[in-house]
């Protein structure tokens, strides 16, 4: 049976699952791995490497336990790894495979190197014989984009004609789909790549707001300090004065930064993902009255990494932008 090992690569963490010609997430389960981001390059693409031999492995095992998890998708022994798609933040050379990340405390020792290339001398037990090597396919594509994808074929996004995404965490990642196929701008309906994260906004930029580093700039002005977000969402849950009122004018940026884009693009469908959207409670009021004079559906993504593994799956199976 044809699989799909797909990895969604970030600075600190690796998420990955085995995905079968279906496109189910083998045994329902998403691992994590040390991404080893700040290693030397033999370290980071052994890494790479490494996780995705521990994946094969894992179809293989002789554990009974794990092989009844996983048995209703492979049968282990006639598992054929059809792709392998990884999911990378930007700067980066999707086309060609190639990390352009440069002083960003985060994979700098890959830089301008070919990661399929540079896998295969690390990759040898990976495959069981020569054809299967040769006939795996490579796929790389932008986090946000293969998050996007995965909602559209699997998620929220469905049933949507018009969807945005926008993902909060260590920056605004954003996305925009017409009838699930990702626009990058050519037409005028969206930001060059879908991309909202360099748009002006107050005294800088937008990734500088909807961020972790925007709440934490906003948590030192009320509470003299910095506070991560998990301290500010178990402030909120204590009913914190000065907690809420963080979590209150994150959200009058969101809906400030937002707005325009609602109003050029017209989604029917917002999809929010991303670290900080599990706080979504604490600060989407004002955003969700926009949203509802306007009947859009605002939905919270569950898991932004398996919607990006299930993404990656997708355009692999259907080539290019699906339309």
């Amino acid at each position: 049976m044809d699989a799909y090992l797909m990895l969604d690569v970030g600075g600190t963490n690796i998420k990955a699952g085995i995905l079968d010609e279906n496109g189910a997430l083998a045994g329902g389960e998403i691992y994590s791995f040390d991404a080893k981001a700040r290693g030397s390059g033999e370290e980071i693409f052994r890494n790479f490497a490494e996780i995705l031999c521990r994946l094969r492995k894992k179809c293989l095992t002789k554990d009974h336990a794990q092989r009844e998890h996983i048995k209703e998708n492979f049968s282990g022994e006639n598992m054929w790894i059809k792709g392998i798609g990884m999911a990378f933040p930007g700067p980066f050379d999707y086309e060609h495979g190639i990390s352009l990340m440069k002083g960003l405390n985060k994979y700098d020792a890959i830089y301008g190197l070919s990661i399929q290339e540079e896998l295969k001398k690390y990759s040898g037990g990976l495959w069981e014989t020569e054809e299967e090597r040769q006939q795996c396919r490579f796929l790389f594509l932008h986090d946000v984009e293969a998050f996007a994808l995965g909602e559209c074929y699997f998620g929220s996004g469905k049933d949507s004609e018009r969807t945005m995404f926008l993902c909060m965490g260590t920056g605004a990642g954003s996305a925009f789909a017409h009838n699930k196929r990702i626009l990058k701008g050519e037409d005028g309906q969206v930001p060059p790549m879908g991309w909202i994260f360099n748009t002006p906004f107050k005294e800088s930029i937008i990734d500088d707001y909807l961020s972790i580093r925007g709440l934490e700039a906003l948590s030192k002005e009320h509470f003299g300090h910095v506070k991560s977000g998990l301290e500010l969402y178990q402030l909120c849950a204590e009913k914190d004065k000065e907690a809420l009122l963080v979590y209150k004018k994150f959200g009058k940026w969101l809906r400030e930064a937002m707005l325009p884009f609602i109003e050029s693009f017209h989604p029917d469908t917002l999809v929010l993902g991303g670290q900080l959207s599990k706080s979504f409670p604490h600060f989407g009021e004002e955003l969700g009255e926009e949203c509802e004079k306007r009947r859009i559906s605002i939905h919270l993504t569950q898991d932004t990494s398996k919607r990006a593994l299930e993404g990656l799956y997708t355009r692999m199976v259907t080539g290019n932008n699906p339309g």
